[in-house]
């Protein structure tokens, strides 16, 4: 299909909308190979977002669909000392790791290992760009730190994001390049100074929203949520909070018929989905046995779970 797709590029000339609706069905790699051969519809094929499996994004390297960029310094003679090396941070080596290649091809680039990421990052990441598999943030590049508040956010539309940060910061700066509408999945691993973003007070007023949604749509039985807690008290004041806004009830003894296998501590609470399933919402603990450098503890999570109805199952 992808080469009768091509063409068709190639053979007659096509609308504008017809062209897009061509390049969009096309792979990323074939897309990079008509900018190269068709210079006739680089315009067009530059506006259209790309569709990406995975995405790796650090201070350091771009990654993604098998190939990895990384820039570092490049080492020049010193004009002092011709014998002497030194590091010049406006020039780069830049190298480029592809799966399946043993070679590894490297450039020498006029532009500083910044300013190559960030020309990496507008090539591939555009306003309605598709991450199919996860998006990988370890720590937010400078150059997105940057963008002006002001300036016309692009939104990625990304299901899966895992992010590894040292900063509270990080979250917000990147939080407002994904479309919430579509995430699904969202891993957080902080260390450092990270830890204030679990206690963000837009944190609850998000929750509640994302609540609503769920609410609002109806989701499939057996779609689960979970957010891991440092408190006990900390998942009360949410269930609490959610009931009261609600208008939840306690399911009683349907809990442990719902979750059978789960640890339920303290109470829980269930918003009806219709005459056939419910949203239940509770409180997890979670006993993680001691290790060889850590001791036994404890952490308590707040879940929500789509369930059959007990009078309709």
């Amino acid at each position: 299909m992808e080469m009768e797709n091509q063409e068709v590029l190639r053979s007659k000339p096509l609308s504008y909308e017809a062209s897009k609706t061509v390049l969009k069905s096309l792979s990323l790699k074939t897309r990079e190979a008509i900018n190269r051969r068709i210079p006739a519809l680089c315009t067009i094929n530059f506006r259209l977002p790309y569709v990406l499996e995975n995405v790796v994004i650090t201070r350091e390297i771009f990654e993604t669909d098998g190939r990895r960029w990384y820039p570092t310094p490049a080492a020049v003679h010193s004009s002092e000392n011709s014998l002497r090396q030194v590091m010049n941070a406006r020039k780069s080596e830049l190298t480029i790791l592809q799966e399946k290649l043993e070679k590894e091809p490297q450039y020498c680039v006029n532009k500083s290992c910044e300013e190559i990421l960030e020309q990496l990052f507008d090539e591939y990441i555009r306003d309605g760009t598709v991450v199919r598999g996860s998006l990988c943030l370890w720590s937010i590049p400078e150059f997105l730190k940057r963008r002006r508040e002001n300036e016309r956010d692009l939104k990625m539309k990304v299901t899966t994001l895992e992010l590894k940060t040292k900063e509270a910061e990080d979250y917000e700066h990147f939080i407002r390049f994904t479309d919430l509408d579509v995430m699904e999945n969202v891993k957080i691993v902080g260390f450092g100074n990270a830890l204030p973003l679990l206690d963000k007070p837009e944190g609850i007023h998000d929750l509640q929203l994302f609540v609503k949604s769920w609410i609002t749509i109806g989701r499939e039985i057996g779609t689960r949520f979970s957010w891991v807690r440092r408190r006990f008290e900390d998942v009360l004041d949410i269930l609490d909070h959610l009931k009261t806004h609600f208008g939840a009830v306690q399911p009683g003894s349907n809990l442990e018929y719902y979750f059978s296998r789960k640890k339920i501590y303290g109470n829980s609470v269930t918003v009806k989905l219709g005459d056939d399933r419910e949203l239940v919402m509770f409180c997890h603990k979670i006993n993680i046995p001691s290790g060889i450098f850590s001791k036994e503890t404890t952490i308590y999570t707040f879940e929500m779970e789509v369930v059959a109805s007990r009078e309709n199952s």
